[in-house]
């Protein structure tokens, strides 16, 4: 091999190591492991408790606003219940608790949603989050809440989609991150 070969094959394989290096000083310095995150996208954020706190996961949520007034009517997050993903909805005080929520995505139907307890925020009802309503939520079909008031008229609180593919993006790589070997490695 004449010398401009060798030259131009060391200069290669210098740039691709400087690249390489460049990028993992560049993921090291750029992430914090103490710092809590919150990305928004659209109707949905991304909410990431810092990673040195082992005991708290990520969690995805939709605040659902009142369209005159623009208060809080009802909050729905994906979280972590014991390890296993939940669909959490806080709906506001005043609910009918008997009948529960109904929930529906779509054309599907309805799935029927306990209470599980109120607190001064509202009343809580939770589901596993199956890969059944995964695949509803991936498909990006809107859906509403359904619930009774106290004059047991039903009353459907719209749920958008917009956005949640990509706060689920973020969900899954900040989870991985706070997950990783290497990431604890640097702790």
């Amino acid at each position: 091999m004449d010398n401009m070969k060798e030259y131009l094959v060391v200069g290669g394989v210098a740039l691709v190591v400087g690249g390489l290096l460049g990028w993992a000083g560049h993921g090291l310095t750029g992430y914090s492991m103490t710092t809590e995150t919150v990305t928004a996208t659209q109707d949905w954020r991304t909410a990431c408790p810092a990673a040195t706190i082992k005991d708290q996961n990520c969690e995805i949520v939709q605040d659902i606003l009142d369209g005159q007034t623009h208060n809080e009517i009802a909050r729905v997050a994906i979280a972590h219940d014991n390890g296993k993903p939940v669909l959490g909805f806080t709906m506001p005080l005043g609910v009918a608790l008997e009948p529960g929520m109904g929930l529906v995505f779509g054309t599907d139907p309805e799935k029927a949603v306990p209470f599980r307890t109120c607190t001064s925020q509202g009343c809580v009802a939770e589901i596993p989050l199956d890969a059944k309503i995964q695949a509803s939520l991936d498909a990006g079909k809107d859906g509403r809440m359904l619930v009774s008031g106290l004059d047991n008229k039903r009353v459907a609180i719209p749920l958008s989609l917009k956005g949640f593919s990509e706060a689920q993006r973020v969900y899954r790589s900040n989870e991985a991150k706070r997950g990783s070997w290497f990431w604890r490695m640097w702790q």
